[in-house]
């Protein structure tokens, strides 16, 4: 396969926070983001192999959900339930799982077939690292941006805004019965999880 279909970064770069290369599967580098990486609600550049930016995770005013902008367009990273569903508008990708336990599928609706797979494995001299892989390679950046959005989510526990069905409808998943009593638009984590990180549904 190619080497522009797959991408690398480091497990453990969110939780460092700092900045952070993302290689090639040959180890050229390939992006690198940057920011302050002080709280959830931080804007995070994209920044491209030549050094400037090509894009950008901007969260919204209550880092509920984050715009994922690259070259002049611009995507919605919604977290449906956090390490449970998310979902980026624009690209039609639902993707069910968590970082914290890859791997983790990207499915496009429409098309209705994964388009993107991300996993762990050991790269280079690069340790653990998140392996982004694209089956179209025109994708792969923002499956790359997308894939750090939901790292920093993860890694802030931050919020989580679930659909009509994930707050008590017919679908009711995992936590159901919390989202009967609540209102949309900003469930904590804590609402969710224990302090382990197990659900308390």
């Amino acid at each position: 396969m190619p080497k522009f279909n797959k991408m690398y970064f480091p497990v453990d770069a969110i939780a460092k926070h700092e900045d952070f290369d993302v290689w090639y599967s040959d180890g050229e580098r390939a992006l690198r983001f940057e920011g302050p990486w002080g709280k959830e609600s931080d804007r995070i550049a994209m920044i491209g192999r030549m050094g400037g930016q090509i894009g950008q995770i901007r969260p919204d005013n209550k880092a509920l959900n984050y715009y994922l902008r690259h070259d002049r367009f611009e995507y919605e990273f919604q977290t449906r339930v956090i390490k449970e569903h998310y979902y980026v508008e624009g690209m039609l990708w639902d993707i069910h799982g968590s970082v914290s336990k890859p791997p983790v599928d990207f499915f496009q609706i429409k098309k209705k077939k994964n388009e993107v797979h991300v996993r762990k494995t050991l790269f280079k001299d690069h340790g653990e690292c998140f392996e982004v892989t694209a089956r179209d390679t025109a994708t792969l950046r923002i499956a790359v941006e997308a894939t750090v959005a939901m790292c920093i989510k993860e890694e802030y526990k931050g919020l989580s805004d679930p659909d009509e069905d994930e707050r008590g409808g017919k679908k009711r998943g995992t936590f159901g019965k919390f989202f009967d009593f609540i209102q949309p638009k900003g469930v904590p984590y804590e609402k969710l999880y224990d302090e382990e990180g197990n659900p308390l549904g």
